[in-house]
């Protein structure tokens, strides 16, 4: 078929964002029992899931759930420290490129069950070789970050917190089930994180909501400039991430992105075009060293909890809890292990990839031609062709990167180099 008339059928396509696999069944012939195997992997990434929060959101996609009792908080801390002391048993003198702990809500956790998750980071991170580069990330939120939490998180050596606002209106707020501190409130958990040690305060903002206006955008700006983080991070509302049919307009959702990227380079932060990551510093990209490494050059990564994504040389996994409703029953298990493991061919591990990538709007052409066992640029010859012509992506020395003209139709320019098959 002619690449222009793929490309079209395409574009007003939901599906084609940043998700991959586009189904479900799209792996079923690649899965395998088992864990992944880390045996060639010397340098990875460690994540740690905690799917706890005091209160969901609507639009959320992630696995999460109502914060359990406080034995089960503590039950769920000893889980995590039995798999990941288990891994390092097996895998031992591997290199730490980044350490995530996410969720849900890592700082839901009570203070005790808090603590421990601290000693466990630190026990693991007493175990490996940590690369020049390293920097690791905890997720937290305005509600459930304290003093303490944050003198505990600093003592640890992790030096960024990443919190979500998402939107600074209350209406849009609410129509998306979402519970926000004022002003003021971030205003003085920004200056307590900063009084503690903390180096790097990311905020995440999202566009698309639903029910969120142009004019609501430029209040979020309004307040981004009164807060003035090291980082901003920007998410598209992605209609997977809903259960209901509410699909944001596309020209809105460009419209929002380019607002929000002229006035946050005019405030003083760095990102090119397409990128959801803005930071003050040049050098940092607005990312942990784990999503710096994951994003870019595909390094592998294990994740440890309910539902976690792992990526080896050959496999992705999920953890048990993937697809679940309900994992009350999980919590009270010794272990946390992979029940979804696919051993992927090279041009689905590069799909996987380039749809990652498109995050940060570009992607490399050695990873890929690394992941493919190929030339990139001679394989997809064609693609990238039609993609340069039409004015879609740029080549900026090893990246390629989705220009203004490109970036409306983002998942349709980036879908043009996943497997032919399987599209």
């Amino acid at each position: 078929m002619e690449l222009k008339h793929i490309f079209d059928s395409r574009k007003a396509n939901h599906k084609y964002n940043t998700s991959y696999p586009l189904t479900p069944s799209q792996w079923q012939g690649y899965r395998v029992d088992g864990e992944p195997d880390f045996s060639h992997d010397q340098r990875l990434s460690f994540y740690m899931h905690i799917p706890f929060c005091e209160h969901l959101c609507k639009f959320c996609e992630y696995t999460r759930m109502h914060l359990p009792s406080n034995e089960m908080q503590s039950s769920y801390i000893e889980t995590l420290k039995n798999d990941a002391l288990t891994f390092l048993k097996e895998y031992p003198n591997r290199t730490l490129l980044g350490f995530d702990i996410g969720g849900g809500t890592p700082t839901a956790l009570n203070l005790n069950s808090f603590a421990k998750l601290m000693e466990l980071y630190t026990i693991v991170v007493s175990q490996m070789e940590i690369s020049d580069d390293y920097q690791p990330s905890i997720e937290a939120t305005f509600q459930t970050i304290s003093e303490e939490k944050a003198m505990l998180i600093q003592q640890v050596g992790i030096k960024r917190v990443s919190l979500g606002i998402q939107s600074s209106i209350g209406g849009v707020q609410k129509s998306n089930g979402r519970i926000n501190a004022n002003k003021q409130r971030v205003s003085e958990t920004l200056d307590m994180l900063h009084s503690t040690g903390i180096e790097k305060v990311n905020l995440d903002f999202m566009y698309g909501l639903k029910n969120q206006q142009l004019n609501d955008i430029k209040a979020d700006i309004e307040f981004i400039k009164a807060i003035q983080p090291e980082q901003i991070t920007l998410y598209e509302l992605r209609t997977n991430m809903l259960l209901t049919s509410y699909q944001p307009d596309k020209p809105a959702l460009f419209d929002s992105y380019c607002l929000l990227y002229d006035s946050l380079l005019d405030m003083g932060y760095y990102a090119n075009f397409g990128q959801n990551t803005f930071s003050k510093s040049k050098d940092d990209k607005g990312l942990s060293s784990y999503l710096r490494h994951r994003m870019i050059e595909f390094a592998p990564y294990k994740g440890f909890g309910i539902s976690a994504q792992s990526l080896s040389r050959n496999e992705i996994s999920y953890n048990e809890g993937k697809l679940k409703g309900d994992f009350t029953d999980i919590l009270c298990k010794k272990s946390i292990l992979a029940t979804y493991t696919y051993r992927l061919p090279k041009d689905e591990m590069l799909s996987k990839y380039i749809a990652v990538s498109g995050y940060y709007g570009s992607f490399s052409i050695t990873t890929a031609s690394g992941l493919l066992g190929n030339d990139f640029c001679k394989f997809f010859e064609k693609e990238l062709d039609f993609c340069i012509n039409e004015g879609l992506v740029s080549i900026q020395g090893d990246m390629i990167t989705i220009t203004k003209a490109g970036f409306i139709n983002y998942g349709a320019v980036f879908s043009l180099f996943y497997m032919k098959d399987s599209i």
